[in-house]
């Protein structure tokens, strides 16, 4: 797949513990970060196994399983305060061309912002929306068909936080969330979701680093177009629309050392039920939970530890399954090497169990090199790899990939 190029200073959402996310999704904005950017890239990658095949699948005939991907994009983004209001947003639109699948071409975007807002008095909040477009990974595993078409992702994010007490002790919070995700390509159906979230909690800073939180979050969605199959033989025989509601009670804590640790932690008690009765997906009842953590020991060193343990639509690594439970790793870091180069390194487990005997364990990691020429012009140079181990032998596989993308700004 195609290398993303970076962008300046706006914050990144993470996949997991949203409401975390958004209640610090727009920093203050300090004196070096630009009101607003514009800008372009264009980045190379090579990838020796697009269409994610092994354990003994066959292509079509004809299909080059390898393939060189030129992505060129525009990029734009903006971060004003206006008043006591903080405004981001960041966007990049990029069109991915394959030199020999040429099928698989595709225009993609992401375009995420976040509205910070208070009042004289104790009243604060949050709106963000994110969304995406982009060509879907292919062997997606758990149940998936195979697909070697052109498949394309969208996914869609709202959410708004209102928070009562402004520097106090003692606050509110209710929010609500909107998430979504649809697949072009039928084999892809049975991960095709919608579902909002309403949630209401009180919070606590018994001490000046540490915040700690109790809340209920509702939640209820539905699978549109789930696939049934023939008993008899694996046909399709049509499809189901399944709702479901899941019910959490969260008890969260958020610690800070001075700036150079952040943990943020939530355990959970979840409750999952399906409609209808005839579902072929399972109820579930369990504790979840995520942690995060971030460290600047020292200031060339960064370093994060995420992992969550939790059903398919809140997994940490983009899990698009609805099985029972997914348990994920993810390390990441970073060091300056001078002032204008940098290394980056990522890895990444994620596994799901759908039974005694059935799983799937994917793992990935990369490493990045950046050279920031000046604060306009930067080059990264990415490398990545990817497998999975699986009960199912037609959804193992390994790929890797490597490319580098250039990137000019104005501000």
């Amino acid at each position: 797949m195609p290398i993303k190029p970076t962008r300046p200073s706006f914050r990144r959402f993470p996949l997991a513990a949203l409401a975390c996310a958004l209640a610090g999704a727009a920093h203050a904005q300090t004196d070096d970060t630009a009101p607003f950017y514009a800008g372009a890239s264009v980045g190379v990658s090579h990838v020796s196994n697009v269409y994610r095949v092994g354990g003994g699948s066959t292509l079509p005939a004809g299909t080059n399983n390898a393939d060189t991907v030129t992505s060129a994009g525009l990029l734009a983004g903006l971060d004003k305060r206006l008043g006591r209001q903080h405004l981001t947003v960041d966007g990049n639109l990029q069109n991915n061309r394959y030199s020999d699948n040429s099928t698989l071409n595709n225009r993609s975007y992401s375009l995420r912002s976040a509205l910070n807002w208070e009042t004289v008095g104790d009243l604060s909040g949050t709106f963000s929306a994110q969304s995406s477009r982009s060509l879907a990974q292919f062997n997606l595993g758990s149940g998936a068909e195979q697909v070697t078409e052109k498949n394309i992702e969208r996914n869609r994010d709202y959410a708004a936080i209102v928070r009562l007490g402004v520097g106090t002790r003692y606050s509110l919070e209710g929010g609500y969330s909107q998430r979504s995700r649809d697949f072009s390509a039928p084999q892809y159906d049975r991960f095709v979701y919608s579902q909002h979230t309403t949630s209401l909690g009180a919070y606590a800073k018994p001490g000046g680093n540490l915040r700690l939180g109790l809340a209920a979050r509702r939640t209820n969605g539905d699978y549109p177009r789930y696939p049934i199959y023939s008993p008899i033989v694996p046909v399709r025989i049509g499809s189901l629309v399944i709702d479901f509601n899941r019910d959490d009670v969260d008890l969260t804590a958020a610690w800070s050392t001075g700036g150079t640790s952040q943990i943020n932690a939530r355990i959970s008690t979840s409750r999952v039920r399906y409609e209808p009765s005839t579902s072929p997906l399972r109820d579930f009842s369990g504790t979840t939970g995520a942690v995060n953590w971030n460290w600047q020991p020292t200031g060339k060193v960064t370093l994060g530890v995420q992992y969550v343990r939790d059903t398919g639509q809140e997994t940490l690594i983009s899990a698009t399954e609805v099985n029972r439970i997914y348990t994920s790793w993810q390390l990441n870091g970073g060091y300056a090497l001078t002032s204008k180069v940098s290394l980056n390194a990522t890895v990444a487990t994620n596994r799901n169990h759908r039974d005694d005997s059935a799983f799937d364990n994917d793992r990935s990691y990369g490493l990045g090199l950046r050279w920031s020429f000046s604060r306009a012009l930067s080059l990264s140079c990415q490398y990545n790899h990817a497998s999975r181990d699986s009960s199912v032998q037609v959804y193992t596989y390994s790929a890797s990939s490597y490319g580098c993308t250039g990137q000019a700004l104005v501000y």
